[in-house]
């Protein structure tokens, strides 16, 4: 029986994409083409995805040497800086992940390394948080990591003191080679009696958001500080779910994610909640190991969900192999970086249209305090959610107040508040000239993954 289990199991799932995939033409004419990015357009929306590509990469990189001491948990990582201002972060990033490159760093260079957990189980980050105190004592069978992530500002003169952050980024790591506890959590869709890395993060959430509030770029900003989440393949999963379960991280950057997305276990009025306003990319390569389970076994919110959240597809085809090989995230992260640039010259920034029939509000608006306006109510199609925390969030029992919605749609593209080349327009070697504007992108040979 065991020896043919694996042929038929897989034989199956053929099947099922097959004909899910037939399905999906008639369905397809029907919905708004902002929530399905093709590969050719990519382009256009490289340097928007670029640095999460970069993030998400390097989250599978220690960055422990870089941490503040206990004694400075919440100040700026002391990072030292080459003469060209770019941190030794970005350079270490670049270097274990890419390669460090000047396309890569044009890309992160605006940003800089906060702190992170390098797998350390997640008790309690808050030692005075007794909701948090009480599920850790009702927590499943022990557990022996935790989730690794970094935290990474966005600020206008990166590496400098006293600069205030426009934006802060959790990128998550996924699974690493055979590692039991990676493994263990990608099943906790199917409920796994562990305490795994979507527990841990699911009393621990609030708390790593307040750890963001109180580092000095945020308190200060002017405006408040856009939070958003990345990461790629479980690291993808686990972004998607602290954004569902705390209402701060407006949008998610999820690289050839996996299908669970842990809102089986957010409360049903704090996931309607959480999801005004919200959105994720799901950008994934064609052909990937995991195409076919996100079909198979796709948790809430659904592929290409029109509004509150807006999930949108970006189609990526970048890259050449098995589809494991396809799966990687470095070859993903590389091509992305490379589209930034055609003949020598930095592609205009552009940042894909909200769908038409979606006032989604901007993440900095929905986050900003003051807001007057109230959200309707969102019946999402799922069902049997719960949520043993639901008692640490009793603003779910209201009607959630938000910043008020533009009477029109507003987004940034590159004819609008971006459209210009930036004035870094150095040539670069030709390899580095993977895109056309004009035409479909042509990608070259991908070198061996080192």
């Amino acid at each position: 029986m065991r020896t043919y289990s694996r042929p038929v199991l897989l034989g199956f799932m053929v099947v099922v994409s097959m004909a899910t995939a037939l399905t999906r033409p008639a369905a397809a004419q029907s919905e708004d083409p902002a929530l399905n990015i093709l590969a050719s357009d990519l382009p256009s929306y490289s340097r928007y995805y670029a640095p999460y590509a970069i993030q998400s990469a390097a989250a599978y990189l220690s960055f422990k040497r870089f941490d503040p001491t206990p004694q400075t948990r919440t100040a700026n990582a002391q990072i030292a800086i080459d003469s060209e201002w770019y941190g030794e972060d970005v350079k270490y990033a670049l270097a274990g992940s890419i390669g460090d490159k000047m396309p890569a760093r044009e890309a992160i260079r605006e940003w800089q390394y906060q702190f992170g957990n390098d797998g350390a189980p997640l008790q309690c980050i808050d030692k005075t948080d007794n909701i948090c105190k009480n599920a850790y004592e009702k927590r499943g069978w022990e557990f022996g990591s935790g989730p690794r992530y970094h935290v990474w500002a966005r600020q206008r003169f990166p590496q400098a003191d006293k600069v205030a952050c426009t934006e802060i980024s959790i990128a998550f790591q996924g699974t690493v080679g055979s590692n039991r506890w990676d493994w263990t959590s990608n099943a906790d869709r199917f409920g796994t009696p562990y305490d795994d890395y979507y527990h841990q993060l699911h009393r621990n959430i609030n708390a790593i958001v307040n750890q963001i509030k109180n580092l000095p770029c945020y308190k200060k900003a002017p405006r408040t500080p856009l939070i958003v989440s990345t990461g790629h393949s479980l690291g993808a999963g686990l972004a998607q779910f602290v954004a569902l379960a705390n209402k701060r991280i407006r949008k998610v950057y999820a690289f050839d994610p996996s299908p669970v997305t842990g809102a089986h276990l957010i409360d049903k009025k704090l996931l309607r909640a959480n999801v005004q306003g919200l959105t994720i990319d799901r950008i994934a390569q064609y052909g990937e190991v995991l195409s076919i389970p996100r079909r198979l076994i796709e948790e809430y919110p659904p592929n290409r969900s029109p509004c509150n959240p807006v999930v949108r597809t970006v189609n990526v085809d970048a890259v050449r192999g098995s589809a494991v090989d396809l799966h990687m995230i470095n070859p993903l992260a590389d091509r992305i970086v490379g589209l930034t640039y055609d003949r020598g010259r930095q592609m205009s920034y552009g940042e894909p249209d909200a769908p038409a029939n979606c006032n989604n509000a901007r993440g900095d608006e929905i986050a900003s305090a003051g807001g007057q306006r109230m959200v309707a109510a969102f019946r999402p199609s799922y069902g049997g959610y719960t949520d043993p925390l639901g008692g640490s969030y009793p603003d779910a029992q209201q009607s959630i107040s938000v910043a008020s919605l533009p009477a029109t749609r507003r987004h940034r593209t590159a004819a609008a508040a971006h459209g210009r080349v930036s004035k870094r327009t150095v040539a670069v070697e030709s390899y580095k000239q993977v895109a056309e504007i004009a035409g479909a992108p042509s990608f070259l040979p991908l070198t061996p993954e080192r």
